[in-house]
């Protein structure tokens, strides 16, 4: 299977775009689906018949923390050579027990000014069009998270092996590179996971850097 990370990761060429009229009615029944989301972690969504609490692990070196169903575990390297060949599978993949959903995220290098971020959303949204085989495009979308943290969501259903995927892209800025994250699961099974995928965008949080609030502390006993 041609996984969205991978594709990402090699592409060359970034080509501008802009949603239209039926894009964003999309969009806004896409959002009036999802569930509201509380702070606090211990928060627990229904499923079908299935109850899924959250907890919040770190990720990218502790620099991002984020909500995560307590039954996702973190995919053995070798599921993950299997599922994403390519060497640029993404840094952090969680997966469900049966590997239908998962969240991954991954940093890259490419640098960005928080200002640049809804541009960059519409040329990776061109470029995805361009080079995945999409069975449904629901456009792309600018929020700013419970915690602050703008994030571009760019969201379609491709073609897979299995099925047809629905997938999530996340982009973000930390430390002014580009962060890509990404939530996928089966077509089928999206309209029972989208409050998850809700949930865990609005849980993700920058971690501050222990050094620099020990600085400021020390600054305050002077």
């Amino acid at each position: 299977m041609n996984y969205l990370d991978e594709q990402i990761l090699s592409m060359k060429q970034e080509l501008a775009s802009k949603p239209d009229e039926e894009t964003a009615s999309q969009l806004q029944s896409m959002s009036s689906e999802k569930a509201s989301v509380e702070p606090d972690t211990s928060m627990v969504l229904r499923i079908q018949d299935e109850i899924v609490t959250f907890a919040p692990v770190t990720v990218l070196d502790g620099k991002i923390e984020v909500d995560i169903p307590k039954a996702f575990h973190l995919m053995a390297l070798e599921e993950a050579r299997f599922k994403y060949p390519s060497e640029h599978r993404p840094e952090v993949i969680y997966t469900s027990a049966d590997g239908t959903v998962n969240i991954t995220f991954n940093p890259t290098e490419t640098t960005l000014e928080p200002e640049e971020l809804p541009d960059f959303i519409e040329q990776m949204a061109d470029v995805l069009r361009s080079v995945q085989p999409i069975r449904n495009w629901m456009g792309t979308e600018l929020i700013v998270n419970d915690n602050g943290l703008s994030i571009g969501i760019i969201r379609f259903v491709a073609a897979g092996v299995d099925g047809n995927l629905y997938n999530e892209m996340l982009l973000f800025v930390l430390e002014g590179c580009v962060i890509i994250g990404a939530f996928n699961c089966m077509e089928s099974d999206m309209e029972a996971w989208l409050p998850v995928a809700g949930k865990v965008v609005q849980s993700i949080r920058e971690v501050p850097d222990a050094s620099s609030i020990l600085f400021k502390e020390g600054d305050d006993l002077r």
